[in-house]
């Protein structure tokens, strides 16, 4: 008799703890703002950004905002932009280089296409090759 109270105590104590297990509430979850926009590259051939997706694929996503710095030998120059394309202002002077210099794209923020959410990408480096007619005369050999 002594055996089947022990036993139905411990079915009980069991079963008790089950249900006190499955009546807590549940583990919280985390979610994580991920963005398919990976970074931007400078594309020389039409003077613009593009955004690239996290697959490496170009998207029309547009650019808010951006820093350009110059480096020059003596002095770094600073620009702002707030579109795909490079300004006047600064196309006219990187086309007056006489030689070729480092461009450091700094705080790109773009918007996605779908949501219209502002996304940091990365900073972006490039190298910018003048015009040969801007090239020091003494560099030819005629």
């Amino acid at each position: 008799m002594f055996n089947s109270v022990k036993y139905l105590l411990l079915l009980m104590g069991m079963l008790n703890a089950c249900v006190s297990l499955f009546a807590q509430d549940p583990p919280s979850i985390k979610v994580r703002k991920s963005s398919n926009l990976a970074k931007a590259v400078f594309d020389n051939t039409s003077d613009q950004l593009i955004v690239m997706d996290r697959f490496g694929n170009p998207t029309e996503s547009r650019i808010l905002y951006y820093r350009l710095h110059i480096k020059l030998k003596r002095e770094t120059k600073v620009f702002e932009g707030h579109s795909n394309k490079l300004t006047s202002e600064m196309l006219n002077f990187l086309k007056g280089l006489s030689s070729s210099t480092k461009l450091f794209f700094t705080d790109i923020k773009a918007e996605e296409e779908e949501g219209g959410h502002l996304t940091e990408l990365p900073d972006a480096i490039e190298i910018w090759f003048p015009e040969c007619g801007n090239c020091d005369k003494k560099r030819n050999r005629n």
